[in-house]
């Protein structure tokens, strides 16, 4: 019995540590994840831009050949 109160503070210690990595592991495993939905939110919001650009575009350049006869 005082054998394993003796290595209590020591088993303690390295669960504390183990825990620690874990914890360290899923934050940035986390982040990772986060970054790459708002990466792919981005490029997705970029595309709508860029159709809605090329329409606008398109309209303009309609309007200007109407004024223009």
């Amino acid at each position: 019995m005082f054998v394993i109160a003796s290595w209590a503070p020591t088993l303690l210690g390295i669960a504390a540590i183990v825990s620690a990595i874990g914890g360290c592991a899923t934050t940035v495993m986390a982040l990772r994840k986060s970054h790459d939905e708002e990466h792919e939110a981005c490029l997705e919001r970029l595309k709508e831009a860029r159709a809605d650009s090329e329409r606008l575009a398109a309209e303009l350049h309609e309007l200007r050949m109407r004024d223009a006869n």
